[in-house]
C-alpha cells in the first residue's frame, strides 16, 4: 500500500534533501550485555519484531512529486556482527559512526541492526528512520526484542501476547485543538530566538551537533522539590521554568516559543510503534517586568493545556514559503526541552544476563539546543544536544552550569522581576577580572613624579633638538605657567602631562581648557599607560620609539607607555636603539626597515587586526609581537596580548589593562558573563560608556571583541588567510545607479605578482561565505598592489571613491558567469513548470515568484535525474533563479552543459 507522505514527514526529508547524507533522522536503541548473545538467536528474534510491527516494514522512496511511503507484507533486515578485539565493549565513538550512517530512500529498510562483541560485554545497537520510529517506540521495541529473544533462545513459542502489533494512523488534528493553538500564537512574531551566545549563521548547513551530560546539584535538586510544592507544580514544570528564565537571561525573548514533544498516542495506543509524536510551540512571556512566580504559572497553565491539544503539530504553522531564510532551522523556536520521567539507564536481563541500556546520539542536531530531562534513582540527569553551527561546547557547558545555579536559588526568588535575575555562576565571577582604578599611586603622573625624584637625570624625552630629563619635564609639568619650548615634541610632553593636573586636584594652567579634546585624549590615554607598561613588560630605562604624527593619539600612547615606565620616549629619526616599536599592521608589514634589526625588541601593533602573514615574519625575525585592541573612536589602548603564532595573530582583545575598566553589556545595560557578546563599555570618570563595539569576555578572563559593522567582519575574515597580506572593506554605491550598497573588498596578496587573480578571489569570497553571515560578506573583490593609508590605516574613503566595478573574481566585466544559453532557457522551462507560470524569464526568482521548501526539493530532484549533478536544497536556496541556478550546473563543480530534459 502506496500513500504520499503527510507535510511532518515530508519536513524530515526535506531536512535530508538540504544536507545530504546526514544521519539527522537516525534514531536509536542501544544496550549492552554481560557475556555472549547469539547472532542467529538474535537475527531471528529482530525478525519477529519487525513481522510483528507494521510502521518497521515501511520503506521510503523519492518519486516524482515527493516523498512516497509503501507498507510491505515483508522485509529482510541485516544484522551485521563485528568483533571488538582487546576491549571489554565496544567505545562510544564507534557506535556513534554506526548511528550516523545515513538510509537511502530508496525502497530498502528503515531499520538495522548491528552486534558488537567484545572481551566481555556484547552491544547490540538498532538504528530505525524518524518515518517510522520516536523514542517512545524504543522501549516498545526493546521489550518485544526481550521478549523474542528468550523465547527463540528456549526452543520455545512466542506468546499469545505477540501477535498483530498497534498500528496508529495518522489522525487530522481535531478544530478545537487548532482553534486552541491558533490563540495560543496570536501575535507572536518569532525575533526572539537568538541567543548572545550564538554563532554567526553559517550558509554551509552540516546540521553538526554533540551532547553534554549535567547531574543536577544537590542543591537544584532541593530547589526542585521546593519549588514544586511552592508553584503546585510537576516537576517537568519546574524544570522548564527555569529552562526559560535561563534562555531569557542569554539574550532570547522576552516573547518566546520552546518545542516540547508530545506523544499523540492515547491511553490505548501507548504500545503502538511508529512516528506518533508531535513537537509542540509552548509560549512564554518574559518581560522584564514579570517575576519568576508570574512566569511559572503561565508556564505551568500552557504546559497542560498543550498536552491536552497535542493532535496539532507544530508545522502547521510554518509557512511553506521560507524565502530566503535558513530552511534547516525552525521559524517558531530553535529550543527543545523533553522531560522522561524514567532513567534511561534503563536496566533488565536478557535470557539471564544483566543488561543496560546507553545513550548515544546520531552526531547531528536540528536545533539550536535541546534540554533532555530524565530521571535517575535520586536526582535529574540532563542530556543537553546542541547544534554545533550555533554554539560552542564551552557555552553550552556554561549556560548548564548557569542553569543548575539558577535553579538553586529560585526558591528564594519567586517574587523577584526577570529583569533583576543574576545569570552569573561562581566560575563566571572568578573569570573576569575584577577592574583596577586609573588614579591613585599607580597613575602615570605618580609614575612621573617618582621618576623624577628617584633618577631625575634618566632622559624623559630625546628629540632632534636635545634631551629633556625627568627633573627639567617634572619642573615644566608643576610651573605655574607653561613654559614656552622650542622643540615641538618636548612642548608636546609637557602639555599633555600638564592636561593630567586635574585628575590630580591640581588646576590645570591657564589657557588649558580642561574640557579641550586634547585633555580628554590625554587622560585616556594616561589611564591605561601603567597597565600597558607592565602588560608588555617595559620596565625602567626602556626606549620606546615616539615617531607617530604629534598630537595623535598614537603620538600619546607612545610618550605616556615610555614615561609610565620610567624610560625615554625616542622622537628621532634614529629609532635602532628602541626597544618598544608601536605602530599599525601595515606599517608592520614595512619592518624592519630604518627601525633595524628586530630580534628581543618588542612590536606592539593596534588599530587593525594583524595579518598572519606580517605576524609570522615577525616572529621569525625574533621580535616580541603584542597586539592591542583600541575601540574605534577611542584614543587609548584597552587591552593587550602576547602573538606567540601566526594564527592566533588577527584576534583583537586581550588581558584587560588596568586602568581601562571594560566590561560587556546586555541591552538593559547590565554586565554579561563570560561567552555572552554584548556592547562593549568602558569607564568614563566612574561611569560606563557604551562604545559601538561587540564584545564577549572569554573564561581565560581575556577580552575579545568582534567587528562592528559588516566591511570590518569582512577585513577580519580576510586576514585569517594565509594568503592575504592585508585587507580593506567598505561599502560602494551599486553600478547600477541605485541606492543600495554593495560591500566591497580590497585585497593585498602575501605572495606578490605572478599570482592568479581569479583563483584567490574565488577562494577567499568562499571563505567569507562560509564563516560569515549574509551581511557580511563581499559582493565584489578586488586585488591591489598597495593600500592606500591615511594616519597609518587604510583609506577606506579613498578606496570606495576610486572603485571602478571591478568584478570579484578580478577580470574584466562584472556580474555572474555566463553559463550555456541553451541551459539557462530550458531551466527557465522547468521554473515555469514547477511554478504553474508562464512568461518567467532567467532572472525569475523561484521562492518570490511562488515556491517553497518541498516544490523546491521536487525541483531539485528532478534536475539532479536529468543531469547527474550532485544537488543540493540548499544549491537552490543559494542560486533562486535561473541564470544563476545554470551558471552553478555550468560552472567548474558540475560542468553540465546543453539542457535540462
Amino acid at each position: 500500500m502506496t500513500s504520499s507522505a503527510t507535510r511532518r514527514e515530508n519536513d524530515l526529508w526535506l531536512l535530508e534533501t538540504l544536507v545530504p547524507k546526514t544521519a539527522v533522522n537516525n534514531l536509536s536503541v542501544v544496550f549492552e550485555v554481560t557475556g555472549r548473545l547469539s547472532a542467529g538467536t538474535l537475527h531471528r528474534a529482530l525478525d519477529d519484531v519487525v513481522r510483528r510491527h507494521r510502521a518497521l516494514r515501511t520503506v521510503a522512496r523519492v518519486g516524482e512529486r515527493g516523498l512516497e511511503l509503501d507498507v510491505r507484507e515483508d522485509v529482510e533486515i541485516t544484522l551485521d556482527v563485528h568483533r571488538v578485539e582487546d576491549e571489554p565493549a565496544v567505545g562510544e565513538e564507534r557506535l556513534r559512526r554506526c548511528i550516523a550512517q545515513p538510509f537511502a530512500l530508496e525502497g530498502g529498510p528503515l531499520l538495522r541492526a548491528a552486534l558488537f562483541s567484545g572481551t566481555e560485554r556484547d552491544t547490540v545497537c538498532l538504528v530505525a528512520h524518524h518515518l517510522v520510529f520516536d523514542a517512545m517506540s524504543g522501549g516498545v521495541v526493546l521489550q518485544d526484542l526481550v521478549t523474542a529473544y528468550e523465547a527463540r533462545a528456549a526452543g520455545a513459542s512466542l506468546p499469545d501476547t505477540f501477535a498483530e502489533g498497534l498500528w496508529l494512523p495518522e489522525r487530522e488534528p481535531s478544530a478545537e485543538s487548532l482553534e486552541f493553538w491558533k490563540r495560543h500564537l496570536d501575535g507572536y512574531r518569532a525575533d526572539g530566538l537568538g541567543l548572545w551566545c550564538d554563532k554567526d549563521g553559517d550558509p554551509a548547513v552540516t546540521l553538526a551537533g554533540d551532547v553534554h551530560h549535567h547531574v543536577l546539584s544537590p542543591e537544584a535538586d532541593a530547589a526542585v522539590t521546593r519549588l514544586r510544592r511552592a508553584l503546585r507544580a510537576p516537576k517537568a514544570v519546574v524544570l522548564l521554568s527555569a529552562y526559560y528564565l535561563t534562555l531569557a537571561l542569554h539574550g532570547a525573548g522576552p516573547d518566546l516559543v520552546v518545542g516540547v514533544p508530545a506523544s499523540t498516542r492515547d491511553t490505548a495506543s501507548q504500545q503502538a510503534v511508529g512516528y506518533h509524536v508531535n513537537m509542540l510551540p509552548l509560549r512564554s512571556r518574559l518581560g522584564a517586568d514579570r517575576t519568576v512566580r508570574e512566569v511559572a504559572t503561565e508556564v505551568r497553565a500552557a504546559f497542560f493545556e498543550a498536552l491536552a491539544h497535542p493532535d496539532v503539530p507544530a508545522e502547521t504553522f510554518l509557512p511553506q514559503d521560507r524565502g530566503d531564510r535558513p530552511a534547516w532551522r525552525n521559524t517558531l523556536f530553535r529550543h527543545v526541552f523533553n522531560y522522561v520521567p524514567t532513567d534511561f539507564r534503563n536496566t533488565f536481563t536478557l535470557a539471564g544476563l544483566p543488561a543496560v541500556q546507553r545513550l548515544v546520539e546520531n552526531g547531528t542536531s536540528k536545533y539550536d539546543l535541546e534540554f533532555f530531562a530524565s530521571e535517575s534513582a535520586d536526582t535529574a540527569l540532563l542530556s543537553v544536544l546542541f547544534s554545533t553551527q550555533v554554539l560552542d561546547a564551552a557555552d553550552v557547558t556554561a549556560l548548564v552550569a548557569r542553569y543548575d545555579e539558577l535553579l538553586a536559588r529560585l526558591p528564594e526568588e519567586l517574587d523577584t522581576p526577570v529583569g533583576r535575575l543574576s545569570c552569573w555562576s561562581g566560575a563566571d565571577r572568578s573569570a573576569v577580572p575584577a577592574a583596577e582604578p586609573a588614579d591613585g599611586p599607580d597613575s602615570l603622573y605618580e609614575a612621573v613624579r617618582r621618576t623624577a625624584e628617584s633618577a631625575p637625570e634618566r632622559i624623559a624625552v630625546r628629540t632632534r633638538a636635545g634631551d629633556l630629563d625627568y627633573a627639567a619635564l617634572w619642573r615644566h609639568v608643576t610651573a605655574e605657567q607653561a613654559p614656552a619650548l622650542d622643540d615641538e615634541r618636548a612642548a608636546g610632553a609637557v602639555t599633555a602631562l600638564r592636561a593630567l593636573r586635574q585628575d590630580t586636584g591640581a588646576a590645570p594652567a591657564e589657557g588649558e581648557a580642561s574640557g579641550a579634546p586634547a585633555a580628554t585624549v590625554a587622560r585616556r590615554v594616561a589611564a591605561t599607560a601603567v597597565g600597558l607598561a607592565r602588560a608588555v613588560g617595559a620596565g625602567p630605562g626602556t626606549t620606546v620609539r615616539w615617531a607617530a604624527p604629534a598630537g595623535s593619539p598614537e603620538s600619546t600612547t607612545e610618550l605616556f607607555l615610555a614615561l609610565a615606565c620610567g624610560g625615554t620616549a625616542a622622537g628621532t629619526d634614529d629609532a635602532k636603539d628602541a626597544a618598544v616599536l608601536l605602530c599599525t599592521p601595515h606599517q608592520a608589514a614595512d619592518l624592519p626597515g630604518a627601525a633595524g634589526p628586530l630580534t628581543g625588541r618588542k612590536v606592539l601593533v593596534a588599530g587593525e587586526p594583524l595579518p598572519p602573514a606580517v605576524a609570522a615574519r615577525l616572529l621569525a625575525e625574533g621580535a616580541e609581537v603584542h597586539t592591542g585592541y583600541r575601540p574605534e573612536g577611542e584614543p587609548h589602548w584597552v587591552a593587550v596580548r602576547r602573538v606567540t603564532t601566526a594564527e592566533d595573530a588577527q584576534r583583537m582583545g586581550g588581558q584587560p589593562l588596568a586602568g581601562a575598566a571594560p566590561s560587556v553589556t546586555g541591552p538593559d545595560a547590565r554586565p554579561l558573563p563570560p561567552g555572552l557578546r554584548g556592547r562593549l563599555a568602558l569607564a568614563d570618570e566612574g561611569a560606563p560608556r557604551l562604545t559601538a563595539q561587540t564584545a564577549r569576555w572569554r573564561t581565560d578572563g581575556t577580552l575579545e571583541v568582534f567587528g562592528a559593522t559588516p566591511a570590518r567582519r569582512a577585513e577580519l575574515a580576510l586576514l585569517e588567510r594565509p594568503e592575504v597580506a592585508a585587507a580593506a572593506a567598505a561599502p560602494v554605491p551599486a553600478p547600477d545607479g541605485s541606492d543600495t550598497a554593495v560591500l566591497t573588498a580590497w585585497v593585498v596578496a602575501a605572495d606578490g605578482p605572478g599570482r592568479d587573480d581569479r583563483a584567490l578571489a574565488d577562494l577567499l569570497l568562499a571563505h567569507c561565505a562560509a564563516t560569515l553571515p549574509a551581511a557580511a560578506v563581499p559582493e565584489a573583490l578586488v586585488t591591489v598592489e598597495a593600500l592606500p593609508l591615511k594616519d597609518g590605516h587604510p583609506d577606506r574613503e579613498r578606496l570606495a571613491a576610486e572603485h571602478t566595478g571591478r568584478p570579484a573574481d578580478g577580470g574584466e566585466g562584472s556580474g555572474e558567469p555566463a553559463a550555456d544559453e541553451e541551459l539557462t532557457a530550458s531551466l527557465v522551462r522547468v521554473w515555469g513548470e514547477f511554478l504553474d507560470t508562464a512568461g518567467l524569464d532567467a532572472d525569475a526568482n523561484f521562492f518570490t515568484e511562488g515556491g517553497h521548501s518541498l516544490l523546491g526539493a521536487q525541483l531539485v530532484q528532478r534536475v539532479k535525474k536529468a543531469t547527474g549533478a550532485a544537488l543540493r536544497l540548499a544549491d537552490l536556496f543559494a542560486n533562486p533563479t535561473p541564470r544563476a541556478f545554470a551558471a552553478l550546473l555550468s560552472g567548474p563543480e558540475h560542468r553540465v552543459t546543453g539542457p535540462v530534459v
